[in-house]
């Protein structure tokens, strides 16, 4: 158990340290350094590659979570697992390349018109995707043998550590952008390299051809789960990225890089959610294993009131605060365009926070393929809700359509488990917690602004509204576990109040 607490702690601190480099990296850097064309062909090209890799992957990344305890035995070579998740994905990969070789053309009518430069790129997204997908897999290999803070630092820091050096050296160095993106390609390659310098370091880089798992009576079970999870993760990528590329095509690279950055400030809303559901997540697993309902909605209904809480907190705290953040980040007056894709990405943020651990409920039970199952649909409107908004309202037409495509998905959960488990999130306590907002919001219209010091006026708005908000929550008694946890910080830092 001290080791799993410890690889914990290191995982944390090493997820956050690497938001702290996101920061510097996309509100500063990014927008310091390159155009906002070269920031939409640099993020287009990454979600290009990332999509490109979950379908030439056939599942692979996630195969190892559900299967290897069957095949573990290092005396062994773990009976090949290796060699069998490399040999599918390298599989799936010569699948892909084929088929995105030959179908050029779609790729080129795609971009052509208003994203032509990202059509020179049409050839490097194929080692670009190989990389990304060997990644995943060594990653996920690595976790699984109880080996997570390597792949972790990987994952949230090296890349944007690397990302930093490359955005540096193209400044200082002033070559051509497209060397740029070679050499962020070539960090990437550093990273697996990394990964799999760690595997042959940690003696189970086992890569010699073994047919245990092409022999195992288990060989049918995982070929139906990979495709399963295949069609899940595939369709969950397309509706986490397709925003990003229908808006290059039908836009442009310029209305792709503003959308990349504002869309960036509204994903701090969900960062405790994160944090809670890797807590979480064993608890639920162990509930859904004994069939405990009760336990599932007390968990269901204290995540939902918890999230709702801290994610709304820090959503008032941007939205009330989105013209200062615009005015610290270089150029921002250009990025301001964007305020509209924070506000409704950030409410799709905070209805998925309202409607609690539903994911991590779904896909730890029985249940599990109702999601998997909703999800090429969800794709479908997806994209059908970017097509019908971009034209009309542009980068605001695409955070809608993900928004609404957060909505439907939380919401089709929400009556899963009403109809199957017969538990939900919401009581007294969410209305509760809805009044403290509107009560805060209308505060704040009537809350005067500093002129002309927009540092100042953040400070005092952000300390003004979150006082009165957090009073209102601890008197109204919105959530046990924090007006406890406010007790506890009392007691520790003022001992002599009452």
């Amino acid at each position: 158990m001290g080791i799993i607490i410890r690889q914990s702690v290191k995982s944390v601190v090493i997820t956050y340290l690497g938001i702290g480099f996101g920061i510097l990296n996309t509100l500063w850097l990014l927008p310091a350094i390159l155009t906002e064309e070269q920031i939409g062909l640099y993020r287009t090209i990454i979600n290009v590659a990332v999509l490109f890799s979950i379908f030439a992957s056939l599942g692979t990344g996630n195969i190892p979570n559900r299967f290897f305890p069957y095949f573990k035995d290092i005396k062994n070579a773990h009976n090949g697992f290796l060699f069998f998740i490399l040999t599918v994905g390298m599989t799936g990969f010569v699948i892909f390349m084929v088929l995105y070789l030959n179908l050029k053309f779609l790729f080129v009518n795609a971009f052509i018109k208003n994203a032509p430069a990202l059509v020179n790129y049409f050839y490097l997204i194929i080692p670009f995707t190989l990389i990304i997908l060997l990644i995943t897999i060594f990653e996920s290999y690595n976790t699984i043998q109880q080996n997570p803070v390597v792949p972790t630092f990987t994952r949230e820091l090296l890349t944007r550590i690397f990302a930093a050096i490359s955005l540096i050296l193209f400044f200082f160095l002033r070559f051509e952008f497209k060397w740029f993106i070679n050499l962020l390609v070539g960090f990437y390659g550093v990273t697996l390299c990394t990964l799999i310098f760690y595997t042959f370091s940690q003696n189970y880089l086992f890569l010699k051809p073994h047919t245990g798992v092409f022999k195992s009576p288990h060989l049918k079970s995982i070929l139906v789960f990979s495709a399963s999870i295949l069609v899940g993760t595939g369709s969950a990528t397309i509706i986490n990225n397709i925003d990003g590329l229908m808006l290059s095509s039908y836009k442009g690279l310029k209305d792709a890089g503003i959308y990349s950055i504002a869309f960036f400030i509204a994903t701090f809303i969900e960062i405790p959610k994160k944090s809670l559901s890797q807590v979480l997540i064993p608890l639920v697993s162990e509930a859904n294993m004994k069939n405990d309902r009760k336990q599932l909605e007390m968990l269901y209904k204290k995540s939902s009131i918890t999230q709702l809480i801290i994610g709304g907190l820090i959503f008032i705290l941007v939205w009330f605060n989105i013209e200062n953040i615009f005015k610290i980040i270089p150029h921002g007056n250009v990025y301001a365009k964007g305020i509209w894709v924070v506000f409704f990405i950030g409410l799709g943020k905070i209805f998925d926070m309202t409607t609690g651990i539903n994911q991590e409920i779904v896909g730890t039970s029985k249940y599990y393929k109702i999601d998997i199952a909703f999800y090429p649909f969800l794709g479908l409107v997806v994209i059908g809700a970017n097509m019908l908004f971009i034209p009309i309202f542009g980068m605001t037409g695409a955070a809608l359509a993900t928004a609404l495509s957060v909505f439907f998905i939380n919401t089709v959960r929400f009556l899963s488990l009403l109809i199957v488990m017969k538990i939900q999130p919401f009581s007294l306590n969410t209305l509760k917690a809805l009044l403290a907002f509107a009560i805060v919001f209308v505060i704040n219209y009537f809350l005067p602004h500093i002129q002309n010091h927009f540092l100042l006026d953040s400070f005092f708005r952000s300390i003004i509204i979150g006082s009165i908000f957090i009073i209102i929550i601890l008197t109204l008694k919105v959530s046990e576990d924090i007006n406890i946890l406010t007790q506890k910080l009392i007691k520790r830092f003022l001992p002599d109040y009452k």
